[in-house]
């Protein structure tokens, strides 16, 4: 099999600066029109710009480049399109304090319980390879509700979400270019054939699990020979596919390392993927009652490493890192339905994926008061923390 090798996906410099200045014309424009008059609108774009440099949600040295769009961030949408005004209105809206519910922005979804492999980490390791509930009338119901309130990416996870293909490919053909959507995946199905079919529905990008630059320490983790291998052959589909590529990276405490780091990046870079996510481990899951969380030396390693894959000019042609718990140790979590939340094999909403205190169904009901009893609860973690939910990254599983 042979490829055309797409082009790198980073975009950085003088051609970074023009479309920069391009998408920042283009907020502008959308908070005229929202806000209709100039010093409204200008107020409006000052606080967003404001919002943003507080809680360093972009990544400012580069953006990353696919299907003739430009990301500035995983977790909002790519410029132009439809989904990125709509994301855009919401945070101006926000930024002025607008009446009306939360700019509920991204959808995380768990679509299937089906998996073959046996990650040690996986949050939802105690509904595995159970009978489905969710119909594929009930993915689109979920989906549709959710996008009447303006949210404009949807992740798709699971279990392995390639396992619904089919159904994947009639969400995202019924959505209409109003949400993002990505498939977070361990690469498991993900065929040239089935990338091509989700590129010409509409998909935005796949982030591949990939927790280990070393083969064999990967399928370890994984609990699944030829994973690593499905991961390599999963991003050249997705890429040759005009698809953008993230990977998601757990780092557990063996893994954390300098040299590691600096493998994986090298690894990312030479797969063309645009950012990879920091991914904590947490003790839900099939890692419940165990002891994985990283230490403070742990903790810095990853933090230099992000500071320096975004922000050194030497990494500019590396992919972009984006660091969830970072941002949520320094300015709370944005999860409980403030701009994310996260909807079960089951249909019912929770914080995030890291949170499993059910509040509602995405199915029944009135969405707005399942929503304003999860906004209530809000991240029973950081509530015992005593930490107030914040406006950072969104976080999920995959």
């Amino acid at each position: 099999m042979s490829y055309d090798r797409p082009a790198p996906p980073m975009v950085y410099g003088a051609r970074k600066a023009v479309v920069k200045g391009l998408l920042w014309g283009r907020i502008a424009w959308l908070s005229l029109r929202l806000h209709r008059r100039p010093w409204r609108a200008a107020r409006a774009v000052r606080r967003l710009v404001a919002e943003r440099a507080r809680h360093r949600r972009q990544v400012t040295a580069k953006y990353a480049r696919a299907g003739g769009r430009f990301f500035w961030d995983l977790y909002a949408p790519g410029w132009p399109s439809l989904a990125f005004d709509r994301f855009v209105e919401r945070e101006l809206a926000r930024a002025m304090s607008s009446p009306g519910p939360p700019a509920l922005q991204t959808l995380i979804f768990a679509i299937t319980k089906s998996c073959p492999l046996r990650c040690q980490h996986c949050c939802e390791w105690d509904s595995l390879n159970h009978r489905e509930t969710l119909s594929r009338a009930d993915l689109m119901r979920i989906v549709s509700r959710f996008q009447e309130r303006g949210v404009a990416q949807i992740l798709l996870s699971g279990g392995e979400p390639l396992q619904r293909t089919e159904d994947i490919i009639d969400l995202v053909t019924s959505a209409g270019g109003e949400s993002d959507f990505w498939i977070l995946t361990s690469g498991h199905g993900l065929s040239e054939e089935r990338a091509v079919r989700l590129g010409a529905a509409g998909l935005t990008g796949v982030v591949l699990s990939l927790d280990h630059w070393d083969a064999a320490e990967h399928d370890r983790f994984r609990g699944f020979p030829g994973a690593h291998a499905q991961v390599e052959r999963a991003a050249r589909h997705a890429r040759a596919a005009g698809l953008l590529l993230g990977l998601s990276l757990c780092p557990t405490r063996a893994f954390v390392s300098e040299e590691n780091l600096q493998r994986y990046a090298e690894l990312a870079r030479g797969l063309g993927a645009g950012f990879i996510q920091i991914l904590e481990p947490k003790a839900v899951g099939h890692y419940a009652g165990k002891d994985v969380e990283l230490g403070p030396a742990q903790l810095e390693l990853l933090e230099e490493f992000y500071l320096r894959l975004n922000f050194d000019r030497a990494c500019r042609n590396m992919p972009a890192v984006q660091y969830v718990a970072l941002g949520q140790r320094r300015t709370g979590c944005s999860g409980a339905g403030d701009r994310y939340l996260y909807v079960d094999t089951d249909g019912a909403l929770l914080a995030c994926p890291f949170c499993r205190a059910p509040r509602g169904s995405a199915l029944e009901g009135r969405l707005d008061d399942a929503l304003q009893a999860l906004g209530a609860l809000g991240c029973p973690e950081e509530a015992d923390a005593g930490v107030r939910p914040g406006a950072e990254e969104v976080s999920h599983g995959g």
